[in-house]
């Protein structure tokens, strides 16, 4: 028996409450079609792992073969997303590899609990939603206890999915992800905001706002131009809140470049993911993107910043299991 497990990345498109009445970081984000994690297991005589995806997963595969107790497997890692980029690379590689173990062994832990198992959702519960079930999501956030956010311990813990919705597949995301420039890892991540701090009324207020008299209509009602002009606006207001930990609204001067530029060429909406440096724009039509896209690299060409792209749509599905026999 053989076990394929196929995940997409995933947009943090940031939050729309940062800390209110004990419960801070709800989350807004959405699946992606591309790039994807794909990953092989099946039984073995001897524990083998074979990389194929050009990105580095050592440290993963050993912290789920860790608490999976080594067993006799052979994986096999054919695509990965690239790390520390804002695109929830680790989140989908190990629920990818932990889930398809846990089937293979016939362990019966749920996406949740392995959740739990590999500490993941600890500040967001996006990369755990969009994993089961894709689309656009809004998350719970977390409980603050003594002024701190803890890791979740138990199902219960975990930031729980309050809206989701599929995004119309005429919805592009121009994904750009600027060479040599990695955002904040866990630990760095982890550090700042297991303490979080009280923002001003005023951005608070608008945050709330825009989620729920703008964004989640717009999603009900597929009106880009008005989730566009949302997400833009809840990303610049987030990007102040964090600025003490980025240097900024962006997390470098190639993302804020893509922002401007994406908005300046026709794009409905545009934001960082996460800590970046993966910036997106979002339009409508594959052409309208393709032209975008174009004007955006031609720009970046001339002021010598090299990038990688992704014109994707939203991944409206959760992780595709296959088992073969």
């Amino acid at each position: 028996m053989q076990i394929m497990v196929n995940s997409g990345a995933r947009l943090h498109l940031g939050f729309y409450n940062l800390l209110t009445d004990e419960l801070a970081y709800g989350s807004l984000g959405v699946g992606i079609e591309y790039p994807t994690t794909v990953v092989y297991v099946k039984p073995s005589s001897s524990l083998k792992v074979v990389n194929e995806s050009g990105v580095y997963v050592e440290d993963v595969v050993s912290e789920v073969l860790d608490k999976l107790d080594k067993p006799n497997v052979e994986i096999r890692i054919t695509k990965a997303v690239p790390r520390h980029v804002g695109l929830g690379s680790t989140t989908q590689l190990t629920l990818s590899l932990a889930y398809g173990l846990s089937k293979l062994l016939k362990l019966r832990y749920s996406i949740k609990e392995l959740a739990v198992l590999f500490r993941r959702g600890h500040i967001s519960g996006i990369g755990i939603a969009v994993f089961k079930s894709g689309g656009f999501i809004v998350d719970s956030g977390r409980v603050v206890k003594d002024g701190v956010v803890s890791e979740p311990r138990r199902v219960s813990d975990l930031p729980q999915v309050v809206f989701r919705k599929s995004l119309p597949r005429s919805w592009y995301f121009i994904v750009f992800v600027p060479e040599g420039i990695k955002g904040l890892g866990e630990h760095e991540e982890r550090k700042y905001l297991e303490a979080p701090h009280e923002p001003p009324k005023d951005l608070q207020n608008e945050l709330r706002k825009l989620l729920l008299t703008y964004l989640i209509p717009s999603v009900i009602w597929r009106d880009i131009e008005v989730f566009g002009k949302s997400i833009t606006r809840i990303q610049e207001l987030v990007g102040k809140y964090f600025s003490r930990y980025q240097g900024g609204i962006y997390c470098c001067k190639e993302t804020e470049l893509a922002v401007k530029l994406f908005l300046k060429h026709g794009a409905c909406g545009a934001g960082q993911s996460s800590w970046g440096p993966a910036a997106y724009g979002i339009t409508e039509g594959l052409r309208r993107a393709q032209r975008i896209l174009e004007k955006v690299g031609k720009e970046m060409k001339r002021k010598g910043i090299k990038a990688k792209y992704y014109l994707v749509s939203a991944r409206n599905r959760g992780a595709l299991v296959e088992i073969h026999s």
